[in-house]
């Protein structure tokens, strides 16, 4: 790629790159957020919204963008940070300090695009859903709320879900969104700074605490110990306590004395999303992304795709980017080879397809007989579906192309022009390439039914 010169265009580059590699969740949070400002000699000046973001970009992506920024401008440059809300002087590029701790609640910012209206809801996660509206809605009465599950199934979207939901009905909410890890951090830093008194002041304040991933504080004991009585200092003055956790309160290698406060709140969990919800998750991320993506690639997707969100939303971004790279609809086969690593071992094994289903749904496909495709007809009306019968041998079965010919009465050079004429259909008509799709994806349902 030759270098690129206008700083808007140079991080929209960057920013796609990063959401391949780190996955658009993890985009939204920390990135969506951050504005380029300006390059000056050496250095890539770069506006965050607040502390919180600076750490976490800092710590974990830096070191990305900085690769990124070199590929595509072709010069090695640091990074400056600003902080918005009129603050004009850089971000100290050392570590946080202990001082930090005095910004305001409300200075935290939370991800706009996790929200109750953006969360897909179903079976699986029908009451998480409902008692986080709850919360949002009564703060303090359901307390606490623990939320648990597998990763990527949705438990941070709905963190952000209920501070949005708090705010509407109180826009002076002191509401802090934070992982245990910088939890845990933060009380290093304030116990090596003297700053302990301000570290419990700012958490023992607020009118609510959404802690996420409550199992980073797992043999941490002096930060487990501030964490409970952080715990108990918020539920005595009746103030809304979230924690979210990847196992069951009693699975958690805490204190007793913590596990038995979570468990005298409200406890839901998260499960693998079903079939249907795994469709309107990927048509939501669909839209939002803008891809073209037809319904039967995004079936496709939800029915071999089914232990994540995460996974489900990686597979439609690689999808969507590979449609709009090669400028055309990408094939369930293409599709297939697109989203493997995301398909387990157990997902991905299918029954053996046999050419006489492959026959069977064809020919209903073009209204033919099964007895013309050995036929020694050639009107186009039956030389086309055998064709289209013949790639598809060709591509869902471990048949050899003479082998195929056999089955069709055809010799092994009629099966290459076959398989060349649809391939080129594939790649050049994606009205054609959508049907194929349909044909194959009713091949393997029934495959998989019988």
């Amino acid at each position: 790629m030759d270098n690129l010169t206008d700083i808007k265009e140079i991080w929209q580059e960057v920013i796609k790159n990063l959401e391949t590699d780190i996955g658009s969740e993890a985009l939204d949070l920390w990135l969506s957020q951050i504005k380029p400002l300006v390059i000056e000699d050496d250095t890539f000046k770069l506006e965050v919204p607040n502390e919180i973001i600076y750490n976490t970009v800092k710590q974990r992506y830096e070191e990305k963008i900085i690769s990124l920024l070199t590929r595509f401008t072709g010069k090695t440059l640091k990074i400056n940070y600003s902080m918005s809300l009129a603050q004009t002087e850089p971000v100290p590029q050392s570590k946080a300090t202990p001082a930090s701790l005095a910004l305001p609640a409300n200075y935290y910012s939370f991800n706009p695009n996790y929200t109750f209206e953006s969360f897909i809801m179903g079976t699986s996660n029908r009451f998480a859903f409902a008692s986080a509206e709850g919360v949002a809605k009564t703060p303090g009465q359901t307390n606490p709320f623990f939320i648990y599950s597998a990763p990527g199934l949705g438990k941070t979207h709905l963190l952000h879900a209920i501070a949005h939901g708090i705010f509407k009905n109180n826009s002076s909410a002191r509401i802090l969104y934070t992982a245990s890890e910088n939890f845990v951090n933060e009380y290093i830093d304030s116990v090596r700074g003297g700053a302990t008194e301000q570290f419990r002041s700012k958490y023992r304040k607020l009118d609510c605490l959404l802690l996420d991933d409550i199992q980073f504080l797992v043999n941490k004991e002096r930060s487990e110990e501030e964490f409970f009585y952080t715990f108990n200092s918020l539920f005595e003055s009746k103030k809304q306590i979230v924690v979210t956790s990847d196992r069951p309160p009693r699975e958690l290698a805490l204190g007793q004395r913590l596990i038995s406060r979570f468990l005298s709140g409200v406890v839901a969990d998260i499960k693998i999303p079903d079939f249907e919800t795994r469709v309107a998750i990927l048509r939501q991320k669909r839209d939002q992304h803008k891809y073209a993506i037809p319904d039967d690639v995004i079936t496709f997707i939800a029915e071999n795709v089914k232990k994540s969100i995460r996974e489900l939303e990686g597979s439609l971004i690689n999808v969507g980017n590979f449609a709009a790279k090669m400028g055309q609809q990408p094939s369930i086969d293409a599709v297939r080879e697109i989203i493997k690593d995301h398909i387990s071992d157990q997902d991905s094994e299918n029954k053996k397809v046999e050419v006489e289903l492959i026959k069977r749904v064809v020919s209903d496909k073009y209204a033919v007989e099964l007895k013309d495709f050995n036929s020694k007809k050639r009107t186009e009306n039956i030389a086309f579906p055998r064709q289209v019968a013949m790639y598809l041998a060709c591509t869902l079965t471990d048949m050899t192309q003479t082998d195929i010919g056999e089955a069709f009465d055809r010799d092994h050079a009629t099966v290459i022009y076959a398989k060349d004429k649809i391939s080129h259909l594939v790649q050049s008509d994606p009205y054609f390439n959508e049907t194929l799709n349909q044909i194959i994806s009713k091949i393997k349902t029934v495959n998989n039914q019988g």
